[in-house]
């Protein structure tokens, strides 16, 4: 991995400094679900394209300046050499007329390559998330309602099979909170933090949430009645409000992989 020496000198900065990963995901507004892949070095878990390296970039920059305009020049000339294979293989099919136009407008081709990636990534779900029922059923039940997060079930999914929730509990909670993304803010269909916390995708938040309430020390050893009565412990309804979604949303059976 051609980041790897830098991520590893931020990680040790980071821990002899004493900052903690809970105080950059507050001032960059990346959640800790990232910023621990980024020292993890299991950059597949980040988003795409520009939005990795923004998230590398915004993590070194709360660290140490030095070592982020090493990172910056690096993550730079990786964007100029994608670029540049890109237009020369767009040269070879001739299709490279448009392309240029964009150029000549201004518009960073290594923006628009990472752009597209992420909204692949976004919008077309694995080939065996496809072929899971729960899937389908998690798919259609938002599609019926009309409701924006039909498109993230893949998330939805993966998120609860990552930290061990069942798979209707997290998009129960936001067709609770937000009709299933109708009336979500700041890219928070879940209505985390009393829906003031704002995050950059509802992808970004289902994997926030779903890590805070499978190992944050206040909902870790609750069963799901006690972690949706912590999630909101203001209304006494709210456990069985979201259970009796889950109901809808599929069976039993299909809650178990």
């Amino acid at each position: 991995m051609e980041y790897k020496p830098e991520i590893l000198q931020l990680s040790a900065l980071r821990q002899s400094r004493g900052i903690s990963l809970e105080s950059i995901a507050e001032k960059t507004k990346i959640s800790c679900y990232y910023l621990r892949a980024i020292e993890d070095l299991d950059l597949d878990k980040l988003p795409a394209g520009v939005y990795r390296d923004n998230f590398l970039k915004q993590y070194a920059r709360s660290i140490d300046e030095d070592v982020a305009e090493e990172l910056n020049r690096k993550l730079a000339k990786a964007a100029k050499e994608a670029a540049e294979a890109v237009m020369k293989a767009a040269t070879s099919s001739g299709v490279t007329r448009s392309l240029k136009e964009m150029l000549a407008k201004g518009a960073a081709f290594a923006f628009l390559l990472g752009s597209s990636s992420s909204m692949m990534s976004q919008s077309t779900p694995p080939a065996h998330t496809a072929k899971d029922p729960r899937f389908s059923a998690l798919r259609d039940f938002f599609e019926k309602c009309g409701c924006p997060l039909a498109k993230d079930a893949d998330a939805f999914i993966a998120a609860a099979d990552r930290n061990g929730l069942d798979w209707r509990m997290l998009p129960s909670i936001a067709y609770v909170e937000t009709t299933g993304g109708k009336h979500q803010k700041g890219g928070n269909p879940l209505g985390w933090g009393s829906g003031k916390i704002k995050f950059g995708t509802a992808r970004q938040a289902i994997h926030h949430v779903a890590e805070r309430l499978a190992k944050s020390p206040i909902y870790a050893s609750k069963d799901m009645v006690g972690k949706l009565r912590t999630y909101n412990p203001a209304n006494k309804q709210y456990a069985a409000r979201v259970m009796e979604v889950m109901e809808q949303m599929g069976p039993k059976l299909l809650a178990s992989r």
